[in-house]
């Protein structure tokens, strides 16, 4: 069986890719590779990950495994490993590695411990291991795999996936680890892997731009898309909300139409999920906007990633139009919360390159769970998935220009088709493990 090492040295927790891969092989892929996962312990109070499909222990709709047993997952989130007593699913389970993850509040002698644990626990782990095939994730994680593709195991394949677009002013301004770490990729691990991606074609040609040398066959592009249950989990909740089976007319076994027509006694409820601040987001002009609805308008939002002065602004709001929670939402617990919305909402300015060029994962979680999403008008990377004729709606708006947005026309799904997403994460994860397999 192939065996293969994950390397993400920020924590698992942070980013939904690269545990929804880990949940599709286990799940779907586990007869076809054997996988060790090495990343660090998450220091944000976050759910620790666990491969999804416990059933005793979480009620999860979706993956549910032909190979692995509730009980060899439950041995493994214990610690017992693959002890499960049943050869057939005998090292099936991923074993996840952690290392401590620096604070902001460790000296510099404490962080650089942290660094030199992860890089050389997670090397001495890989000599141990000896993967055949080796996926990192940004150059955070770049020195493990290139210490062993290079010195100790030439015939290693590698696999490479950026989460955001680095451009060369970037890696000019970070740390001066992560700057020698990126040389280093630049040398070696760039022109070897058999696949670098980027997660959209503009961040792909910006890469390949900045590295010209790279062979087409090379660079690929890998989307971060949710699972298709996060379709299921959140028509089952919004039935439950709605207790009106009546709203919901089947179009088929896996598609369903709801009732496009919000009740006009009802405020429009807007969602925003993820992290914040006053230079990166559009949140102060769209919070002001809202409170001139005069309760037209509900704003609801779930970031517990966010600086001190975004945490006083959104505390010091008095109105039930606004309304902020701290400890944000666990990823898996989305769909319930997104179903008792009407619009998603993406706020990032175009800053810099990298969120100018982005589709973030909201668009598509947003999508998946029925929900219309309104984002920013400058940015480029939502413009392909603009709806004209269909809903969920995708529509860009001047969040500089808020007064003259005319949200009731943004709503409005008179005469549009009911359209569900068709953007879910196993059809993209299918062509990533059948490479990593071969």
């Amino acid at each position: 069986m192939p065996k293969l090492a994950i390397l993400h040295y920020l924590p698992l927790e942070y980013y939904p890719p690269v545990t929804n891969l880990i949940d599709y092989i286990t799940h779907e892929r586990s007869k076809d590779l054997k996988v060790k996962v090495f990343s660090c312990r998450n220091v944000k109070g976050r759910e620790g990950y666990r491969v999804q499909g416990i059933g005793n222990r979480r009620k999860d709709i979706g993956y549910r495994s032909k190979d692995i047993g509730d009980k060899d997952l439950e041995n493994r989130d214990k610690g017992i490993g693959n002890r499960s007593g049943d050869p057939k699913t005998n090292n099936l389970i991923p074993k996840i590695l952690r290392s401590p993850f620096p604070k902001e509040t460790d000296n510099s002698i404490i962080r650089l411990l942290k660094y030199l644990h992860y890089n050389l626990f997670t090397l001495l782990n890989l000599l141990i291991y000896r993967p055949n095939a080796l996926l990192y994730y940004e150059s955070y994680s770049a020195w493990p795999a290139y210490i062993y593709s290079k010195f100790f195991n030439q015939k290693c394949r590698i696999f490479i996936h950026h989460h955001e677009y680095a451009s060369k002013e970037w890696y000019s301004k970070t740390m001066k680890q992560v700057q020698y770490f990126h040389q280093l990729e630049k040398k070696w691990l760039y022109p070897r892997a058999t696949w670098n991606s980027q997660t959209n074609e503009d961040r792909l040609q910006f890469f390949h731009q900045d590295h010209p040398g790279l062979k087409k066959e090379q660079l690929r592009i890998l989307p971060n898309y949710p699972p298709s249950k996060w379709k299921v989990e959140s028509l089952k909740f919004k039935v439950d909300f709605n207790a009106d089976l009546s709203c919901i007319v089947p179009q088929s076994l896996n598609a369903y139409n709801l009732n496009p027509k919000p009740n006009p006694l009802n405020p429009i409820k807007l969602v925003y999920v993820g992290s914040l601040s006053f230079q990166s987001t559009y949140l102060k002009e769209l919070c002001e906007w809202v409170l001139l609805q005069n309760g037209k308008i509900q704003f609801d939002i779930y970031a517990y990633n966010l600086y001190d002065d975004v945490k006083e602004y959104l505390s010091g709001i008095n109105s039930s139009w606004v309304n902020y929670y701290e400890e944000g939402i666990e990823y898996n617990d989305q769909p319930k919360v997104l179903a008792q919305y009407d619009v998603g909402l993406i706020l990032y300015k175009a800053h810099n390159q990298n969120y100018t060029y982005n589709a973030p994962n909201k668009l598509f979680e947003y999508m998946a769970c029925d929900l219309d999403v309104w984002y920013p008008d400058v940015l480029q990377g939502p413009k392909p998935y603009i709806t004209a004729t269909s809903y969920p709606k995708v529509v860009p708006v001047d969040f500089e220009d808020l007064e003259n947005f005319d949200y009731t026309k943004a709503i409005d799904k008179e005469g549009l088709e009911y359209k569900p997403s068709e953007y879910f994460c196993e059809e993209v994860y299918k062509e990533l493990v059948e490479a990593l397999r071969s």
